[in-house]
């Protein structure tokens, strides 16, 4: 389906970025993820570069690369959350979560256009939040960052649809992943469920299918939409 075309998923080794590079590599594109470790456990098949988007000289490194390999399918995963009461938010790492979350995917963004631009065709996905959506106590500077991004993907896709490079945002629940595992215990993970209409969370290769759809030629006329994927959640 994507017939060997270069994909890019930011934190591509683990949880929803490793399901999308697997899903992509699967579905016929060369993909090349990104991680923070040297040796990162990288998807089979796939390529792999260091990237630190925490910081500025690691991300334009990364841009650089990008506008040599032009790529046609960009998937900006990588993110960070860190959950505080609204009056402990410093401003440094408010502005962290923010290059992190917001920056980067403005830098990326940029670095593929042209290469979109001279094949007529290109896919950009930038994985939000649910959070980006609605919001809840201590989110705030998580929220604050992914409602940016939904309206950073409205503005990019106003001025390139017609161009044939589309642009879309996806607002996941919560999701079956390391992450949660790391804070949430079984007990925890089932109330969370609990929450959900349809009583579990999302698996990762779940986000990955409807993803790597996006940015599969099947789409061809979505652009600039928020997608929100959370059994209902937000909804109820």
């Amino acid at each position: 389906m994507l017939d060997g075309r270069l994909a890019v998923v930011t934190g591509g080794t683990r949880g929803i970025g490793r399901a999308v590079a697997e899903r992509l590599r699967d579905d016929g594109a060369r993909v090349l993820v990104t991680g923070t470790k040297v040796e990162g456990p990288v998807p089979e098949g796939c390529d792999y570069r260091v990237a630190d988007f925490g910081d500025e000289a690691s991300t334009e490194d990364f841009a650089v690369l990008l506008r040599e390999r032009r790529p046609l399918i960009l998937v900006n995963n990588a993110g960070v959350t860190n959950p505080q009461p609204f009056g402990d938010i410093e401003a440094e790492e408010f502005q962290r979560v923010h290059r992190i979350n917001l920056v980067a995917p403005l830098s990326l963004s940029r670095a593929v256009l042209p290469g979109m631009r001279e094949a007529g065709w290109g896919r950009i996905v930038n994985v939000g939040s649910m959070w980006g959506v609605v919001s809840k106590v201590g989110r705030a500077t998580y929220s604050a960052s992914k409602f940016g991004l939904a309206g950073l993907t409205a503005a990019l896709a106003a001025e390139v649809a017609a161009e044939g490079i589309l642009a879309n945002c996806v607002a996941p629940g919560f999701v079956e992943t390391d992450l949660i595992a790391a804070w949430a215990t079984e007990e925890e993970r089932a109330a969370l469920a609990a929450q959900v209409p349809m009583k579990r969370l999302a698996q990762p290769a779940e986000i990955a299918a409807f993803i790597a759809w996006l940015c599969s030629p099947e789409n061809s006329y979505i652009s600039g939409q928020q997608l929100v994927i959370d059994g209902g959640y937000t909804m109820v």
